[in-house]
């Protein structure tokens, strides 16, 4: 009897290594999932936002406000995961550091991969630095595919014009016509039970009119270089002028004219203009040559069409002697 009881028994070896299979298979079937979850995270954290909106669209959006005439300024988001880049612009956005931390201490190997899903939209828009909207979108959740972009399309309409209006007026009148424009915001992506904001964020500096380089300084020169107020009958010199680009991100190409007037005659004597390109925010320096051979006193102007302008009785006056 005590010999069956034995040999109907399970051992404590047995057991032993029925929990240490189980305790294996479980080991693996986590471990396939924690390794699952890692590769998903891998993805959400190449995630790429991008931001379509042209130069043209704000500025048209700008001028509209400018005019009175309102009207929306309509985004299109596309969210991509890394195998489709396409020719849209580059990527606004990266993953936070809070979202890194989600499984900063996951080791194992990746197994397959989820894919993640985004749904709602919250976009701000700021015009040189100040907030002046901030708007949330709510989409249904939808999954990121490898093989398209998964679009969200929105559109801004603020509702203090009057500030946006002060805003834009006071930006182009310090930047000669450029609006610093920039629209950030933050998608809500979901990663099974892990759900978290991606931000994203694009500047851009539309025209609201068209810029012209801005006069800083001028002064007549001899062959030196020296400033010089007075030079001899058949001397050559030249008009030293200083012009300014007030925008940000635009280079400025313009022709400026100078022209030359002896006091006592209505009609110039002499016209010189150049074709001047200075570089955003920064200065340069023309020179408009001369050499006159009555004795007299003369004056210059300075003009740009539609642009800066330096009149005759505004600039010094230099002598020529005999």
């Amino acid at each position: 009897m005590a010999a069956k009881k034995e040999n109907g028994a399970v051992s404590r070896e047995d057991l032993i290594n029925v929990l240490q299979l189980g305790l294996i298979v479980a080991a693996v079937l986590v471990g396939r999932e924690v390794g699952n979850l890692y590769s998903s995270f891998g993805e959400v954290s190449n995630l790429k936002i991008m931001l379509n909106v042209e130069e043209e669209t704000l500025s048209n959006y700008l001028r509209g406000t400018l005019a009175g005439s309102g009207g929306d300024l309509r985004l299109g988001l596309a969210i991509t995961l890394p195998g489709l880049n396409g020719s849209m612009q580059a990527p606004v956005t990266q993953m936070p550091d809070y979202v890194r931390r989600w499984l900063i201490t996951v080791t194992l190997s990746p197994v397959t991969v989820l894919q993640p899903e985004v749904s709602d939209v919250e976009v701000q828009l700021r015009v040189e630095g100040e907030t002046v909207q901030r708007w949330t979108y709510t989409f249904p959740r939808e999954k990121i595919s490898y093989l398209k972009f998964l679009n969200r399309d929105v559109a801004l309409r603020a509702d203090n014009t009057e500030e946006l209006r002060d805003l834009i007026l006071e930006a182009a009148a310090v930047h000669g016509g450029e609006v610093e424009v920039t629209l950030t915001g933050r998608v809500r992506t979901h990663l099974l039970w892990f759900e978290t904001w991606l931000p994203f964020t694009t500047t851009r500096y539309p025209l609201v009119t068209v810029p012209h380089l801005r006069y800083v300084s001028s002064q007549w020169r001899d062959l030196n270089g020296a400033p010089a107020s007075s030079v001899n009958s058949g001397e050559s010199g030249y008009v030293y002028v200083r012009l300014d680009n007030p925008t940000r991100i635009h280079s400025i190409r313009e022709n400026v004219t100078c022209t030359f007037y002896k006091e006592g005659r209505l009609e110039p004597v002499l016209t010189v203009t150049k074709e001047v390109g200075v570089a955003a925010a920064t200065e340069a320096t023309y020179t408009f040559p001369f050499t006159f051979d009555e004795p007299g006193t003369y004056r210059y102007a300075l003009s740009v069409e539609d642009g800066l302008s330096l009149d005759e009785d505004s600039s010094p006056r230099l002598s020529v002697e005999t």
